[in-house]
């Protein structure tokens, strides 16, 4: 549960925050990917399965492998009478974010521009983050690194 609770109460309230603050094509960010969605972009993020793993024989100190599936969707706008393409939105928000992730926990980053969607209209990127979280310095001091 130390990875989750890490998850629901600091690393997805902060990428929310930051994506929607610093993409010029304002994002919804949000925890759950919806059925149907008339608001573009929009940017499902959710935490993939834990595993974690015991480092010595008195079971003190343990890592926990996680990973963040992040997908960016959009459609083609127009902003200031201009049409701005779908990929391109995508690409900006996915730089956002990527950006977030090397700044802030660098964590390892695989990123899928051009994923395959069942909309043609709707443009998708695909962001996966891999990381450890390391309990040695104690609860109050948890560690992550790239995986």
């Amino acid at each position: 549960m130390i990875v989750e609770n890490l998850f629901e109460t600091i690393i997805y309230p902060q990428i929310k925050e930051y994506v929607e603050q610093n993409s010029i094509y304002n994002p919804t960010v949000t925890k759950t990917m919806p059925q149907e969605s008339k608001v573009f972009p929009i940017v499902p993020t959710k935490l993939l399965p834990v595993t974690n793993q015991y480092n010595n024989l008195s079971y003190g100190e343990e890592t926990y492998t996680f990973g963040i599936e992040i997908d960016v969707y959009a459609e083609d706008k127009t902003i200031n009478n201009k049409k701005v393409s779908k990929r391109t939105i995508c690409n900006e928000i996915t730089e956002v974010i990527v950006n977030y992730f090397k700044v802030n926990y660098r964590v390892t980053i695989k990123v899928e521009l051009d994923a395959p969607n069942v909309d043609s209209n709707i443009h998708r990127n695909n962001i996966k983050t891999t990381g450890k979280l390391d309990t040695k310095y104690g609860l109050d001091k948890l560690v992550i690194y790239p995986k």
